[in-house]
């Protein structure tokens, strides 16, 4: 049986291998525009606006993102001040990041942080973003690691409170590689057929 355990899980790393993590750094001159996009590493990302309306995250054309060398990405809702930052005082703020491959979400840095700020975490789960986790605290240093596994192409971070406000600094990923289903299905052949010779083996010295 551990035998058998082993092998499954050869077959589950075999099937979806991490790479080495790339950082984005979001921080450019980029000024006032409705999306950003980004390639490092082979990977393509695009930054887009959002709002959580109470039935998931939908994107308004008469928001903005603001793109600075200091702080990174921050966003504005219309109908508020242009303060540059994600927060929930006109709407609840999110921003929206889609790569064009699966890739692990690592670690978030955040710009402008006080020790009120915490934020929304979203998810595409195959139906669009949805909230996963609220209200998580942003550390003092900015950088926020994810310490469950979160692998897909969309993922979003909001503010919900009046007193969260911040921008996004730098995202970090990495690229998850699968190895198609028949060989996959092949290696896990092998190694059963491993494991069985194996146990004759055992007998047969018996």
């Amino acid at each position: 049986m551990k035998l058998i355990s082993a092998a499954l899980a050869a077959l589950l790393l075999f099937a979806s291998p991490v790479e080495a993590s790339t950082v984005f750094d979001l921080r450019d001159k980029g000024g006032w525009s409705n999306s950003f996009g980004f390639s490092e590493d082979g990977i393509g990302l695009s930054v887009y606006t959002g709002r959580q309306d109470g039935s998931g995250v939908t994107t308004n054309y008469y928001d903005w993102l603001y793109q600075s060398n200091g702080n990174g990405l921050g966003m504005y809702s219309s109908g508020n001040s242009k303060n540059r930052e994600i927060d929930g005082k006109n709407a609840n703020e999110t921003m929206q990041f889609l790569f064009d491959t699966a890739v692990q979400l690592v670690s978030i840095t955040f710009g402008k942080v006080d020790s009120n700020d915490d934020f929304d975490f979203y998810f595409d789960d195959g139906s669009g973003l949805t909230e996963q986790e609220d209200d998580i605290d942003i550390p003092n240093g900015g950088k926020f690691a994810f310490s469950d596994l979160w692998i897909g192409t969309l993922f979003g971070i909001g503010a919900d409170g009046y007193d969260d406000n911040f921008t996004i600094k730098k995202i970090e990923v990495a690229a998850v590689t699968a190895i198609p289903l028949p060989t996959a299905l092949s290696l896990f052949g092998a190694a059963l057929l491993g494991i069985g010779y194996m146990a004759r083996r055992r007998r047969t010295k018996v």
